[in-house]
Order: structure tokens, then C-alpha cells, then sequence
């Protein structure tokens, strides 16, 4: 396979018998992105540091020395640390820009943010190419944040492309009713902390749009506020309606689908809306089919229109065979989406057994 990528991922070798990409790494959501196109037996080659033992002479101790080095690790364990912003990647060393570093021993790459990487495949599959290609959209699209707000109290949230992610709590007492001069003061400060933390988490994530949704009136009563104190931030609000608060009402944010409007490709907002069909599919017993066997079924009789597939199910004993399924349905024309389980259509799509598709027709 031939392949040629822009913006961040470079081939650095475009002879398919190499089979390297170079990936520059410059979010939280190209590690995960990376975390599911890097494999055991793969070969990773970065940038790192190695501790050296030297030992002076016979009397002294050993002095540990820690040094730049290059290495090349054969994988065998991947692990996506999004608290840390990073990813491990642990294996046996197969080279080295140094001589004094042993080949064969272990070395665990710790890739953060800024880490140029390369990555070598004996075969590079479909999906892995897709997966590179939507880091390298997800890099051009603005990122959306979700403020879910009432009285006293508002849930902060960014939409990532491997989920969404909680990213503060603000509670402010704002005192009895009766006391309305005092409420509206004691609301004016909760209002500025708000408006200060969002400013901050924008800022620090590169966020674009901001969506504020809550039950009552308080969204709306902020909105003023805001075009009266943080105009520039106001400009960037999206007001929207929730029966609810906290993560819930993030959640319904997501499947009223307003996340979608704000900003139009959204990987998350597409995931959980279509589990949200499967759901309603399964509830009418019409074009829909769940689990391995019966997927595997439809994909036969080329009536899958959309496969969705849980991303836990490519790391485990059935990715060979649904490996086949989804180059099947691709050969059908049908629409293959890999489903975050760190969101809530990826739990809903686990409890189905991982793997759903949505039908062209009924096959029984």
C-alpha cells in the first residue's frame, strides 16, 4: 500500500517494504490515536533517555548516568495514560545510536506531547491509515467545551476525539432568596470564577466554542452576564437546553446533537448518536444486528450500512476476525466506525458485545 499524509504525519519512506511512518505528536488526542495504530511487534524508533551504570574504579560505586540516546523497541506493551498526557511503550531494544546501550534489554519510550516518532509495520492495515488520517483532520477542526450550568454550580467538559473529559467543578453557595441583594453578589462572583476557568481551560486546550446548557434560566442569566463582562468570550458561547445537569446533561448535550452544529465533524457526537440508533433500531426490532455472530452474518449477505466497533475489540483474541468484517463491509461500500469505549456510547456499544451494525434491510 502506497500512502501519502499532510500536516503532521510524514512518510519518511514511501517504498511500502519499509513500511514506516514519522508522526509528530502535538495533542493529548494523537496519543490515543496512536495508541490504537501501535501494536505488539511493531518497531518504534524515538528519542529518550537510558540510565548508565559507570563504574570509576573498584572501590567506589557504580554512578548511574542518564543519557540521550535513540532508540529502536520491538513493542510488546502499549498503555494510554490520559492524566499524564502520555503514552508507554515498553520492549526489548533491537537499536541503538549508542554503543554502550545493550540490545535486548528493556526500554520503556514515554511519547507526550511535542515527540516526533516513528512507527514501522510489517503490514500496514486499512484501519491504522484511517486512524493517522483522522488525527490529521482532528488537527484542523476547532475543539468544542461544554459548561452545563445551574444555580450555584457548573460542570465543565472538552469533547476529545476519544471522548469526553471532565475538566472542572465550580460550586458557589449563593444563599437563601430572601436575601436578594446578597444572591445577586454571591452570583456575580460565582458568574466571574466561571468565566475566569472557562477563559483558562480555552486557552490551555486551544478551545474554539464553547456550548452553555443547563435546566433553567442560570445559562441565560450568565450569557448576560458575560456579553457585559467577557464580551469576547461571549462571542464564542452557544446557549443550548438540558432537562438536567453534571454528566448527564453534558451527555444530552452531545445527543441533542448541538455539538454537531458547533463544530460539524465531531468524531464523538457521531459515535454516541449512532449507538443511540442501534438502541432505538433494537427497541423496534427493525434494521439492526449485535454481537460478533450475527454481524459477521449480515456482513455476508453485504447488508451492513454502518459497522460500529468498540476500540477494545482491536486489541483482543477476535481482531483477526473482525478485521475480515470490516474489509467486507468496506468491499460492500458500507460505513466502518471505530467506537471510543471512553464515552458514553462506548459503554452502551459494550454491553452489546462491541460490535453492532445498522442494515440496509432485513436479512431474516
Amino acid at each position: 500500500m502506497n500512502f501519502k499524509l499532510v500536516v503532521r504525519v510524514k512518510i519518511i519512506h514511501q517504498d511500502p517494504k519499509e513500511g514506516k511512518i514519522k508522526v509528530k505528536v502535538e495533542t493529548l488526542d494523537d496519543l490515543w490515536h496512536l495508541y490504537h495504530v501501535i501494536e505488539e511487534g511493531d518497531i518504534v524508533y524515538a528519542k529518550t533517555f537510558r540510565k548508565q551504570s559507570q563504574r570509576s574504579d573498584s572501590l567506589r560505586p557504580e554512578k548511574v548516568q542518564t543519557i540521550p540516546v535513540f532508540l529502536g523497541i520491538k513493542v510488546e506493551k502499549v498503555n494510554f495514560h490520559k492524566f499524564a498526557n502520555s503514552l508507554r511503550i515498553t520492549g526489548p531494544i533491537v537499536s541503538s545510536s549508542r554503543e554502550e546501550v545493550p540490545i535486548g534489554k528493556y526500554h520503556t519510550l514515554a511519547i507526550e506531547e511535542n515527540n516526533t516518532i516513528t512507527i514501522q509495520k510489517e503490514k500496514w492495515k486499512r484501519h491504522h491509515i484511517e486512524r493517522l488520517e483522522e488525527a490529521v483532520k482532528a488537527s484542523q477542526r476547532a475543539r468544542v467545551m461544554i459548561t452545563v450550568i445551574d444555580e450555584g454550580e457548573a460542570d465543565i467538559a472538552v469533547v476529545r476525539e476519544y471522548g469526553v473529559e471532565h475538566i472542572a467543578n465550580i460550586t458557589h453557595n449563593l444563599g437563601g432568596k430572601r436575601y436578594n441583594a446578597d444572591r445577586e453578589s454571591e452570583e456575580k462572583k460565582f458568574f466571574h470564577d466561571l468565566s475566569k476557568t472557562m477563559l483558562e481551560i480555552m486557552e490551555r486546550e486551544r478551545v474554539d466554542k464553547a456550548i452553555v446548557a443547563g435546566p433553567g434560566f442560570t445559562k441565560e442569566n450568565f450569557y448576560k452576564f458575560l456579553s457585559e463582562n467577557y464580551p469576547d468570550l461571549a462571542k464564542k458561547v452557544v446557549i443550548e437546553d438540558t432537562s438536567v445537569t453534571g454528566s448527564t446533561g453534558i451527555y444530552e448535550v452531545i445527543r441533542r446533537g448541538t455539538v454537531d452544529k458547533v463544530y460539524h465533524e465531531n468524531r464523538v457526537a457521531k459515535e454516541v448518536q449512532l449507538v443511540e440508533k442501534v438502541i432505538e433500531e433494537i427497541s423496534r426490532g427493525k434494521l439492526v444486528v449485535y454481537g460478533l455472530k450475527e454481524v459477521e452474518e449480515a456482513a455476508s449477505y453485504g447488508a451492513i450500512e454502518t459497522l460500529l466497533v468498540i476500540d477494545e475489540l482491536m486489541k483482543g483474541e477476535y481482531k483477526d476476525k473482525i478485521e475480515q468484517i470490516m474489509e467486507f463491509v468496506r468491499g460492500t461500500r458500507g460505513e466502518v466506525l471505530i467506537v471510543s469505549s471512553e464515552h458514553e456510547g462506548g459503554e452502551k456499544l459494550k454491553a452489546l458485545g462491541g460490535i453492532a451494525a445498522l442494515l440496509r434491510y432485513k436479512i431474516k
